[in-house]
């Protein structure tokens, strides 16, 4: 389901991403889907890691499919997950239409370069982030609890 969630943002971004990016709308997929549903997408074990959610699979995903689905560009501190020379954008990704939809959400919200800081800033506020930001050093690698945002929902709604 990985590299299914890192082709659609990129080829429905037309390869205009960053790699922070595309990490934030990863995680905001996992944690929407366990927010509404109980389950990830993903099998992450997202981390809580220098202020940002992190897993060292997306770095190995997106080196196994650097050079064919997605080509990687440094240029400075940005890395660009662009369009690889074997991305096929007209071929639709099986993925079911609920889904899809609130990808298509998440990547019309934060995909524009205007608002990289926005979305910085509100995946920093979610539950299980702020629950680790208390806690724990910037430098620490801590497993994030994504139920928190759930568990979040259900106070709220007071079920």
């Amino acid at each position: 389901m990985l590299e299914q969630l890192i082709k659609y943002f990129v080829y429905k971004t037309k390869g205009h991403i960053t790699k922070t990016q595309l990490i934030n709308f990863l995680y905001l997929a996992d944690l929407y889907t366990v927010k509404w549903t109980g389950k990830q997408l993903t099998e992450l074990n997202w981390c809580y890691y220098h202020h940002s959610p992190w897993h060292e699979d997306i770095d190995a995903a997106l080196s196994q499919m650097d050079g064919k689905e997605i080509a990687q560009k440094a240029e400075g501190r940005i890395t660009f997950i662009r369009l690889g020379i074997e991305a096929e954008i007209t071929t639709d990704i099986n993925l079911p239409l609920g889904l899809k939809l609130m990808l298509d959400n998440i990547r019309r919200e934060w995909a524009s370069a205007a608002k990289f800081e926005q979305l910085l800033d509100y995946v920093q506020n979610t539950a299980p982030m702020l629950e680790m930001r208390q806690i724990h050093q910037a430098e620490e690698t801590v497993k994030l609890n994504l139920n928190a945002e759930r568990e979040k929902l259900v106070s709220e709604l007071g079920l």
